[in-house]
């Protein structure tokens, strides 16, 4: 079965709905976690914080599922708090996604302001050097007696650059200012990378921007510009093998 999870998980648990359509706005996890300690229960959540809920579909699986009583699935309700929009509250990805969104309409065709995509670019880099110093953390909690009573997978940093480049990357195809922008910025986080994944995910990165360009970019000298930049931040990466 899955990593900390027991070997009956999957047959004897039972997941509990979304009580209400809406984006999930924060989860009260202390409270989830005296709920399944004082219930004997296993929770594994299936939502995480800026992920949009439907109606009735699982909100998060209870183990053993013969406890699930209509007064727990309150109790557990009362631990979520849904709203009709994304908040920056416990949703890390909500900012790096404002400003991707941003980007994106500063570069269509009908407004064509790279210089705004750049700064953007530029606080997506700062941001990304922060977070990838930072440990994520664990998705096992533990009560005071070592047993496992909470899983709840958060945002990994792959997810979170996937959120802040993948968009500007596709709008930005053609424009080798934004590109060199993006491969220069990956070059700044690879001085702050602590773990062999993180630094194949920007390679990965890195690779996609520059492969853009190759096949969009007419101009030789701009195209020159751009490998330059894609040898420093694949440079800057070296090393941090992963």
């Amino acid at each position: 079965g899955e990593a900390g999870l027991p070997a009956a998980f999957a047959r004897e648990a039972r997941p509990v709905g979304a009580p209400a359509d809406g984006y999930l706005q924060r989860i009260d996890a202390d409270a989830l976690m005296a709920l399944a300690t004082q219930e004997d229960l296993l929770l594994r959540l299936e939502r995480r914080p800026g992920h949009y809920l439907v109606k009735g579909r699982a909100m998060v699986v209870v183990w053993p599922g013969d406890r699930v009583t209509e007064t727990l699935v309150d109790k557990m309700n009362a631990a979520f708090v849904l709203g009709n929009q994304r908040t920056a509250a416990q949703d890390i990805e909500f900012p790096f996604q404002q400003l991707v969104e941003i980007a994106v309409r500063a570069l269509s065709p009908g407004i064509n302001d790279p210089f705004t995509a750049i700064a953007c670019v530029d606080r997506l880099g700062s941001a990304l050097c922060r977070l990838v110093r930072r440990d994520m953390p664990s998705a096992l909690r533990f009560d005071d007696h070592g047993q496992l009573r909470l899983v709840a997978p958060g945002s990994s940093f792959a997810g979170i650059v996937d959120t802040a480049f993948n968009q500007i990357r596709q709008s930005a195809r053609s424009n080798p200012a934004v590109a060199i922008r993006m491969l220069d910025a990956i070059a700044q986080i690879a001085g702050h990378v602590q773990r062999a994944p993180d630094a194949a995910c920007l390679r990965r990165h890195a690779g996609m921007i520059a492969t853009g360009a190759r096949e969009a970019v007419p101009e030789p000298d701009d195209l020159l510009a751009v490998e330059a930049a894609f040898t420093a931040a694949t440079q800057a990466l070296r090393g941090l093998h992963g």
